[in-house]
């Protein structure tokens, strides 16, 4: 049932005329650094799941390039990344760091990883992070780092609290989601893939900054609801917000998916209110800085508008028929 929730958002699905392209070169990218395969995650999966197509809806004013990284990235996320901690990794702690401070790693100043660096995984976001930094200033690499960093850091309190038996409470799945479905480094992508940058004065405004954090809400409870049944299946109930809601309020699964659905309604009302005082910023940004916003704040509405279209066609979240 979650993954047909459906509840309205008042922005267009666009999608990028590079999608064809953009497929091709990430099933090859996938290939060529190990990530395909029987054990691992197969080319019929990548179709399935659609994950080209959640970058061209993510990214529809991405050059044909941008798309690639961005295609490439969404392969990583979800197969080699996000999948290894639904498993052992997920409830081990100790590895868990490893593997995410070898990951982190790639972040820091420096050369980027060599080729015998024992994880594919590590190599594959070595290659991203490098192509992601080309032409973005240090301003820019700097928070694109920090945003990795709280992605990865979110994993593994995730697995810590799975190794303790904890289930967080409602307001507590709902600030930590924001970082583990690693929204933050999907919005600073807005401006790599599509050739544009936000003055680094104007991004910390508290304007932006409380729009941002609405658009990884809304994505983080989005994926919440579609995601429901797979996880509750996995026995990972302590991650997810309907779930959570079930627990400590003792309603059942559709009541539980109305109150998200309200949330999201909430917080939509809210981002169009915040929204309308990004024009004010114009008192002082040059009239290209202004719209740079402009564009971030259209790329946000595009994160979650192809957000919800992505999640309730992909396969991933298919919940297999009753045998």
């Amino acid at each position: 049932m979650p993954q047909d929730v459906e509840f309205g958002l008042p922005w267009p699905l666009r999608s990028s005329p590079h999608l064809p392209r953009a497929r091709e070169h990430s099933l090859a990218w996938l290939e060529e650094f190990g990530l395909l395969g029987e054990q691992t995650f197969t080319p019929a999966e990548f179709t399935d799941w659609r994950l080209a197509e959640l970058a061209a809806y993510f990214f529809p004013e991405a050059t044909g390039e941008g798309l690639e990284l961005a295609g490439d990235l969404m392969g990583w996320y979800f197969a080699p990344f996000d999948d290894r901690f639904d498993g052992a990794l997920g409830r081990n702690p100790l590895q868990a760091a490893a593997v995410c401070a070898e990951l982190a790693a790639v972040m820091a100043p420096g050369d980027v990883p060599e080729a015998g660096t024992p994880l594919s995984t590590t190599r594959a976001l070595a290659d991203i992070w490098q192509r992601s930094c080309r032409g973005m200033s240090g301003a820019w690499r700097a928070r694109a780092a920090n945003d990795w960093l709280a992605y990865l850091a979110a994993h593994l309190a995730e697995t810590v609290d799975r190794r303790q038996g904890r289930v967080m409470d409602a307001d507590e799945c709902v600030s930590r989601r924001r970082l583990a479905t690693s929204s933050y480094v999907v919005i600073d992508l807005i401006e790599r893939v599509s050739g544009f940058e936000v003055p680094a004065l104007a991004w910390h405004t508290p304007v932006l900054a409380e729009l941002r954090s609405l658009t990884a809400e809304v994505i983080g409870m989005s994926n919440d609801l579609c995601s429901a049944e797979k996880e509750e299946a996995a026995g990972d109930v302590g991650n997810n917000l309907l779930l959570i809601l079930e627990r400590e309020r003792g309603i059942g699964r559709t009541q539980a998916a109305a109150e998200v659905v309200g949330a999201i309604g909430r917080r939509v009302t809210r981002f169009a209110a915040v929204e309308d005082r990004v024009a004010d910023l114009g008192c002082w940004l040059s009239e290209d800085d202004a719209v740079g916003v402009r564009r971030l704040v259209t790329g946000l509405h595009d994160l979650m508008r192809g957000d919800y279209a992505w999640e309730r066609m992909s396969g991933r979240y298919r919940t297999p028929p009753a045998r």
